[in-house]
């Protein structure tokens, strides 16, 4: 009996590690990768492996684009100074 593997391709690209593995249906593959601390998975429609590493890739430069875009924004905003309150008075002694 001659068993199938399934097709499988791992890279990096900009710095993030991904996998691509053939799926159980013609043309898909699963794909998976981190950014930071979040981690990103899926499927995408592809006839060859290097077509859905493409396809990936893109996926890959999506999301460090919109983290980059955050990035800017957090950095673009002006640091608000924070006003210390006075100190409180201590409350009267009932005694006097």
């Amino acid at each position: 009996m001659v068993e199938e593997t399934r097709a499988q391709h791992s890279g990096i690209h900009r710095s993030v590690h991904y996998t691509i593995i053939e799926g159980e249906a013609a043309g898909t593959w699963r794909y998976s990768f981190s950014v930071r601390d979040r981690n990103f998975s899926g499927t995408v429609q592809a006839v060859l492996g290097l077509l859905a590493a493409r396809r990936v890739r893109m996926k890959i430069d999506r999301v460090l684009r919109q983290n980059a875009s955050i990035d800017d924004q957090r950095s673009q905003r002006p640091e608000k100074e924070v006003e210390t309150p006075p100190p409180l008075d201590p409350p009267a002694d009932p005694k006097d």
